[in-house]
């Protein structure tokens, strides 16, 4: 397939960029610094481009692409709309192109929860993080209102750590608790659905 990334210099798009390369995918990376990169192959293609300039994303959308892979990524600590305005830009960009298939990261706020769930997403949204959530949340919102064959890894904690390749899948239940998950095995799991598309229309809570 033909993937573009964005947040490609981050924790988890970086991861992207590589498992995709091993899955024999031609890769191009939206980023706003090239140097920042740091990695080379001969399927890699890089675009310099900022998702606050919206004809940088059309620009690079004219390309062709089968599937966009949105990783983008803010200070978590920090009042921030990026994630948000980031992805309203890149699916308008995307239904426009006619690129069908967007696969993403998401939070668990909209994941169906029971008491122990609402709990800690509760916690969650007073705490340092809190920005980040509602961030995603924003983000949610935009993609499920547009017409793409979409599918969103609901993420906890993302920690850094190793590429398990064994994670737990639930596309319909957030349990609630602290859970996390390293930038590797959300990579695994985006680029795996990329060809798979088993969670259509899902968002799916990805945890060890």
């Amino acid at each position: 397939m033909k993937v573009l990334v964005f947040g490609a210099t981050g924790r988890a798009g970086l991861s992207v960029l590589k498992f995709a390369l091993a899955d024999c995918h031609e890769v191009t990376a939206f980023v706003r610094t090239p140097a920042n990169l740091g990695l080379k192959h001969e399927r890699l293609r890089i675009v310099e481009g900022d998702v606050y300039q919206p004809e940088t994303i059309k620009a690079a959308m004219l390309q062709g692409f089968d599937a966009v892979v949105g990783a983008i990524g803010g200070d978590v600590f920090k009042p921030s709309k990026l994630v948000t305005d980031g992805v309203q830009a890149i699916v308008l960009a995307m239904e426009q192109a006619g690129i069908p298939r967007y696969v993403g990261i998401s939070g668990t706020a909209f994941l169906p929860h029971g008491i122990l769930g609402a709990i800690t997403l509760a916690l969650l949204r007073m705490s340092p993080v809190g920005n980040a959530v509602r961030d995603h949340e924003g983000a949610y919102r935009i993609v499920t209102g547009f017409s793409l064959n979409w599918t969103l890894a609901a993420c906890p904690y993302i920690k850094d750590g190793q590429h398990k390749g064994v994670y737990q899948l639930s596309p319909g239940w957030f349990p609630g608790g602290f859970k996390t998950i390293s930038p590797q095995d959300v990579a695994d799991f985006l680029v795996t659905e990329l060809k798979s598309q088993r969670y259509s229309k899902q968002l799916v809570g990805i945890w060890y």
